[in-house]
This record gives C-alpha cells, sequence and structure tokens, in this order.
C-alpha cells in the first residue's frame, strides 16, 4: 500500500512509524481482544501498561504501542478537527466527500499504533495488513501519516491532496450497533417516528423518512426517578461551578465555588451523584476553558432531566434555558422535597421527546456537514437536549453518563 513511503534498504535501519484506527462503536470493551485476533500469530505476548495504553511484543522482538481514547470530549475534539482539515480537500466527487465527513464526525473511537520499521518490506507489509485487519474487525478506517483515511479494505476513502477509490459512500453509524442487531419496529415506534416527521416539516426542519428511530420501545429502559434527580443535581454542580469560575474574579471565585459545592453536597449527597468526568471536574483536573464551556452548556441537560421528572417545563430548543429558575428550584429545595414533588413522565413522552430531538439533531449535524443552519432551532441546545434524552431512555444500550452518545 506504500503507506511509509519508504523503500528497501541496505541497513536494517529502524525508524518510528504510525497509524490510526478510527471507528464508531457503542462496544469499546472489545478493542483489546481484537487487537489480538487481528495480529493473531504476530504476537508474541499482550499486555496492558495504563488505563489506556496496551503493548504488543511480537515474535521478532520488537514492540508495539496501542493508545485506545474512548473519552467522548476527546475524540469528539479531533473529529471535528479532522473533518474540518478534510473538508478543504477538493474531491471531484462532491457527494462522496461529503459523505466521507459525515463518517469523520461520527467517530468515537480512536486506536493510535505506535511501532517500528526497518528495511524488510515483508515485515511492514505483515503489520500493515493486521493493522488493516483490526480496522475491519472494528468496522473502522486507517489514518496514515500522510493524511490518507483509508477504507478497511484497502480503499481509499479520502485525502488532502483530493483523491479518493469511492464512486460512493455510506457512512456506518455505529458498527456494534449494527453488529448486534436491531429491535424490530412496532406499530407505536412506527408512529412515533411519523409524528416526529409531522412536526419537523411543521417548523421547517429538514428530515428523511427513511431515518428509524433510534430507540424502539422495546429497548426503552427508564431510570428510575431518584437517579434521574441524583442526575439532574449532579449535571447542576458542574454548571455552578463552570459558570462561576469563567464569570467570577480569582480567589473569590474559588471560595463562591467551594461554598456553592458543600451547599449542594448538604442538601443533595452530590458527591454520590457524580460521574467521573464531573467529579474530576469539580476536583480542579479539568481546569480549561474547553471543559469550563462543556460543563456550562449542560444547564440544557439539567432542564431536560428536570423535564423528565415534570419539574420544569422545556419549549423548542431556540432559546438557551432560564438558569434563575432552574437555580431556584435547587437551591430552595432539597432531594426529599423534591422527589415528592416529582412525577416522572411515561416512557411514551420521554420516547417522543428523544425521538424528535434525535431528528432535530440530524438535521444540524447535516447542515454543518453542507455549510448551511437550521434557523429553527439552537444546534448547541439541540445537542445537550439529544445527550440527555439519550441517557433517560437508554440509547445504544448506554447508562454510563459520560459514554453517552448522539449518533445520528
Amino acid at each position: 500500500m506504500g503507506l511509509f513511503g519508504r523503500k528497501k534498504k541496505e541497513k536494517q535501519e529502524w525508524q518510528d512509524a504510525v497509524l490510526t484506527v478510527y471507528a464508531c462503536r457503542g462496544d469499546m470493551g472489545v478493542i483489546p481482544e481484537r487487537i489480538q485476533k487481528a495480529f493473531g500469530p504476530l504476537q508474541k505476548s499482550f499486555s496492558q501498561v495504563g488505563p489506556d495504553h496496551f503493548q504488543m511484543l511480537l515474535t521478532d522482538g520488537s514492540a508495539m504501542d496501542f493508545h485506545i481514547k474512548t473519552d467522548a470530549a476527546e475524540t469528539g475534539a479531533q473529529a471535528a478537527g479532522m473533518m474540518n482539515f478534510f473538508a478543504q480537500a477538493r474531491l471531484a466527487n462532491q457527494e462522496v466527500q461529503k459523505a466521507a465527513l459525515a463518517q469523520i464526525r461520527l467517530f468515537n473511537c480512536i486506536v493510535g499504533i505506535g511501532f517500528q520499521v526497518n528495511g524488510d518490506e515483508a515485515r511492514t507489509e505483515a503489520v500493515q495488513r493486521a493493522v488493516f485487519g483490526l480496522a475491519d474487525l472494528l468496522a473502522g478506517f486507517v489514518l496514515t501519516p500522510q493524511f490518507y483515511l483509508f477504507h478497511a479494505d484497502g480503499r481509499l476513502l479520502l485525502s488532502i491532496d483530493g483523491k479518493t477509490d469511492f464512486e460512493s459512500f455510506n457512512p456506518v453509524a455505529d458498527a456494534s450497533f449494527l453488529e448486534r442487531g436491531r429491535a424490530e419496529e412496532t406499530q407505536a415506534d412506527t408512529e412515533r417516528k411519523a409524528r416526529s416527521i409531522a412536526a419537523c416539516r411543521d417548523r421547517g426542519i429538514p428530515c428523511i423518512e427513511h431515518l428509524r428511530a433510534a430507540v424502539m420501545e422495546s429497548e426503552c429502559r427508564i431510570p428510575a426517578p431518584e437517579k434521574i434527580l441524583g442526575r439532574a443535581v449532579a449535571v447542576f454542580a458542574a454548571c455552578v461551578r463552570s459558570e462561576a469560575l469563567t464569570n467570577g474574579q480569582g480567589e473569590d471565585s474559588q471560595g463562591l465555588v467551594r461554598d456553592m459545592e458543600e451547599r449542594l453536597e448538604e442538601i443533595y449527597g452530590i458527591r454520590a451523584w457524580l460521574s467521573d468526568e464531573e467529579r474530576d471536574y469539580l476536583d480542579g483536573k479539568r481546569d480549561d476553558a474547553a471543559s469550563h464551556n462543556r460543563f456550562g452548556w449542560r444547564y440544557e441537560c439539567c432542564a431536560v432531566l428536570l423535564w423528565a421528572l415534570s419539574l420544569f417545563e422545556l419549549g423548542e430548543p431556540r432559546e438557551i434555558c432560564d438558569a434563575s429558575r432552574l437555580g431556584a428550584l435547587l437551591w430552595n429545595n432539597d432531594f426529599d422535597s423534591l422527589m415528592k414533588k416529582a412525577k416522572c413522565r411515561s416512557m411514551e413522552e420521554i420516547l417522543d421527546m428523544q425521538d424528535l430531538i434525535f431528528r432535530y439533531d440530524w438535521a444540524c449535524v447535516d447542515a454543518r456537514i453542507h455549510g448551511t443552519k437550521v434557523e429553527a432551532v439552537n444546534s448547541e441546545i439541540v445537542y445537550e437536549w439529544h445527550y440527555a434524552l439519550n441517557w433517560l431512555v437508554g440509547a445504544e444500550g448506554i447508562t454510563d453518563w459520560d459514554r453517552v452518545r448522539t449518533t445520528t
């Protein structure tokens, strides 16, 4: 495939090389096992040396490093950067380019593979075949240092200099989701989809009729009301920290944050409800502008979670939610008083909202890919609503808040 641009040399000089596999998956836990399967007889041993770092010793004595990235913020940022980069490519076939950009945006799993090559072309080809075998097992794609993005079958999907081997291409939304199969669409699911499509048309929001429901009624799993409230107050705590540190001044802000977090712990016991990423943020381990912005936007998630408990009303996702109303509700109550007031909306009502926002988000993503905008809604708000609703219905079987995905 000529991925490294090197010819056979007289001396067996070792040089560093890297390939990266990108995929869209929900079952991240299978990746180490599939690495071993792809390399088969080439490997002598395989071990974990860090939380997301694995090392393989090959039969020739050389080592390979595998760094697996699945953090939603990190993979999302990389996918967005790659999409913007490849948007500059000048493909004659614009439809293939648009589809390839849509595929890149969906990537949520990155496997960076570091190894060494020498003048042994047969060895280099064997390693390359194994990497592409891994991409095939993950239904993923391989990116080379020259910024050539290859399909697992070896065909070039997209390059920055405007090359492709494809005449047409359909993005793969979630390989693991496709592998395990989908539940059958019932009459209730079909009717829900029809209502969502009608609502989109009434609001002038583009939609496609063949886009199936993201979650079937038989797959839906709504958390218990206390878990929804716990999730809402955890999200709120991170939002409060973001707002105070973003809008405050110096040491006074830090003191205010401590006071507010202590108060939230007293009335809600927030530490018991925090996700890993939220705990890191409250502990100051994620103290950067991107994290402040990310958690600040999640007032919208909090609003959706409280809506699910009939404690907050939602309109259309056009204007940002009233954070002062959220604050008045949460600061002037405690866990017990809110649980007494809460009434969880029905599965049907929550699924209706999730399916509609899922289609809104599809329209917003499609508009970004084509350089346009959906005027009827705010795409940032739609994304946050989609995130919270996907957690509420257990989309793709994911119940870990930090791992929720908004595949469209």
